[in-house]
């Protein structure tokens, strides 16, 4: 981690992203940020980071992320002040276990398509109650509570409700609707500048918003793997801008 990013008593604030570390690590180390990125990749499949994070496992990460930032920074109690949680596809199994059991405060959550859900057995209908957690967090943010970004594509999926599914879904609880957006070139609106991400073109086109307090909703157009991994070119704007 840059030293700068490491205060004299040993705080820092992190960034904990799970699913396409890499391809984070390319995106954000450009941009020389004054915090600690942890990348975590532990398989293709939400259950894999579920299972991965099961009893006493997100705690034992944090603590192992402390003491890598202390014996690489040579700052004895080396600790998180400010907890900032990513993830990209896939990467919400483990988004999931972090906030049913709501075992750390968590200052930021940024989901980057990647918040699906589960149908009634042979139904169109999300199962009752998997999606309470992440409604309970999104009214706590329209309430000016820590930061709740949400994104999604309009990549289709079979059998399991797709992000912008979800996302529509958090909104109706909430007694919310996004509104649409026309837009050219990068598809970044007025009040959100630089989120259409550089070069990134139709790939990054916005089609939907919603703002609420510290809750935001952005929908893109696109509805293959270039649109749904272009997604992970949004963070570096959202971090710096929220």
């Amino acid at each position: 981690p840059p030293a700068r990013a490491i205060s004299a008593d040993g705080g820092y604030d992190l960034l904990v992203h799970f699913h396409g570390a890499e391809a984070i690590r390319k995106v954000l180390a450009p941009r020389d940020m004054e915090l600690v990125i942890a990348g975590i990749d532990l398989g293709i499949r939400s259950s894999d980071y579920a299972r991965a994070l099961e009893v006493g496992g997100w705690d034992a990460l944090l603590q192992t992320i402390d003491r890598e930032v202390g014996a690489a920074t040579g700052i004895a109690g080396a600790r998180a002040r400010r907890l900032m949680l990513s993830s990209w596809s896939a990467g919400s199994g483990a988004i999931g276990r972090i906030v049913e059991r709501g075992s750390s405060h968590v200052d930021a959550l940024i989901l980057l398509d990647s918040l699906y859900a589960s149908y009634m057995p042979g139904q169109t209908s999300l199962v009752q109650g998997q999606l309470a957690p992440y409604v309970a967090l999104a009214n706590a943010a329209a309430r000016g509570a820590p930061v709740f970004y949400l994104t999604h594509t309009e990549v289709p999926t079979s059998g399991y409700a797709s992000t912008k599914e979800v996302a529509t879904f958090l909104l109706s609880e909430l007694g919310a609707s996004p509104i649409a957006v026309t837009s050219t070139g990068d598809g970044a609106p007025p009040s959100a500048p630089g989120l259409g991400a550089e070069g990134a073109g139709e790939a990054l086109r916005l089609t939907r918003m919603y703002d609420g307090g510290s809750l935001y909703v952005r929908g893109y157009a696109g509805l293959g793997p270039g649109e749904h991994c272009a997604q992970l070119r949004l963070l570096p704007a959202i971090l710096a801008e929220h």
